[in-house]
């Protein structure tokens, strides 16, 4: 067991030297690349939404990089307010452009920010998503305590990362936030046979 969070832990120290994508050039790179091999996994998220059959309401995208998701959201849901954040200053940028070229300014919002200081007031949003950006979260317990005060009662917030996050690190951070006693549904995804393709899926949701 030990040597299975060696081996994430450095999974996931290996991942922290590809942050240059992230800036600058970077993200004109990750915007080629990342975006393409992660594709499959986008599709699937649009899948999950049409199984929730949304009305009108607000999703958040975290971490949304140069936007992928949201616009995709948006195409597939135009009932839907999507709004989309990330860190990176220069990725907030590419993803504004996209929607411009896209036609989209008026029905998505990209805002630079940081998990655990979300510029948004209480109760906010009925749905928030996340792809492959937890494990950068240096402190799982404070992102999700600040997802939880962002979530309307009764919104669910979906999470999908890598398969190196281990489901014990989460439910750790999740008894230590608003979201404890609340159940953590857990799901191994496949989306393809490359290497980003296997991922999980982690489900919470704000009861009260």
């Amino acid at each position: 067991m030990h040597s299975h969070r060696m081996r994430g832990q450095a999974k996931a120290r290996h991942l922290s030297h590809f942050n240059f994508l992230f800036t600058g050039k970077g993200s004109h790179i990750y915007d080629l690349t990342m975006v393409r091999l992660t594709r499959r996994l986008y599709q699937r998220v649009i899948e999950d939404l049409h199984t929730l059959q949304p009305g009108a309401g607000r999703v958040l995208d975290v971490g949304t990089g140069p936007g992928t998701l949201v616009r995709k959201i948006a195409h597939h849901f135009p009932q839907l307010e999507v709004y989309g954040i990330d860190l990176s200053e220069n990725m907030i940028h590419l993803a504004r452009e996209h929607a411009r070229r896209e036609q989209l300014e008026e029905r998505v919002q990209f805002d630079i920010g940081d998990v655990v200081h979300l510029p948004y007031p209480d109760r906010s949003f009925d749905l928030i998503v996340s792809t492959i950006s937890m494990h950068h979260w240096h402190d799982l317990e404070q992102p999700l305590q600040e997802l939880y005060r962002v979530l309307r009662p009764g919104g669910k917030l979906w999470i999908y990362d890598f398969r190196f996050v281990k489901r014990q690190e989460v439910e750790k951070a999740q008894a230590l936030t608003s979201f404890v006693g609340t159940l953590l549904e857990h799901q191994l995804l496949r989306t393809g046979f490359l290497p980003f393709a296997l991922y999980q899926r982690f489900v919470l949701r704000r009861v009260l």
